[in-house]
């Protein structure tokens, strides 16, 4: 057998071993890697627990979350939010609050409305 051939026989079957070996590789349990500790390198560590505090009237309580801020995310620690849930239906859940009219203004009706 020439060099060369020995040569090509030799990758073949070094490929076929490698290859028959990978599915052993993949079930061993080492290295365990923990991905959620390489999603979360960089980020500020929240709160573990949030006590969320009794009820109070008139308010909504918003738990803690994250935000996007810029090219970032920032943790925003619960609050209370006024309740102004009628007074927002009183406004805009009247009959006849909604826009009405054509979904998109020629230039004329712009000009005639005050714009431009």
């Amino acid at each position: 057998m020439r060099p060369i051939q020995r040569l090509i026989h030799a990758g073949f079957a070094t490929a076929a071993i490698a290859s028959a070996s990978v599915p052993a590789l993949a079930w061993t349990v080492w290295p365990d890697v923990d991905f959620e500790w390489y999603a979360n390198v960089g980020r500020a560590v929240a709160p573990a627990a949030e006590e969320i505090p009794a009820p109070r009237a008139g308010y909504i309580w918003a738990p803690g979350h994250w935000e996007r801020r810029d090219a970032r995310e920032a943790w925003v620690a619960g609050h209370w939010v006024k309740d102004d849930y009628a007074r927002q239906v009183a406004v805009y859940g009247a009959p006849g609050r909604f826009a009405s009219g054509a979904s998109a203004l020629s230039d004329r009706e712009i000009v005639a409305a005050g714009g431009r």
